[in-house]
C-alpha cells in the first residue's frame, strides 16, 4: 500500500466517524400540539404587533 493509498484510507476513516457522530447527536423532533403550535404563533403575531407600533411612535416624534 502506497503512502498516499494510507492517507486516503485513513481519511475516509476520519469522514465515516464524523457522520456516525453527527447521526447520534441528532436530536429527535419534538411533535407539539396545535394548541401549542397556536400559541407560538400568536405570541409572534403579537410581538410583531408591538414592534411595529412601537416604530410608528419614534417616526411620528
Amino acid at each position: 500500500m502506497t503512502h498516499r493509498e494510507k492517507k486516503m484510507k485513513a481519511i475516509f476513516a476520519a469522514i465515516a466517524l464524523y457522520l456516525e457522530q453527527e447521526a447520534a447527536q441528532e436530536e429527535p423532533v419534538n411533535m407539539t400540539s396545535n394548541w401549542a403550535d397556536m400559541g407560538k404563533t400568536m405570541i409572534m403575531s403579537n410581538r410583531t404587533m408591538v414592534q411595529r407600533k412601537g416604530r410608528m411612535l419614534r417616526n411620528r416624534a
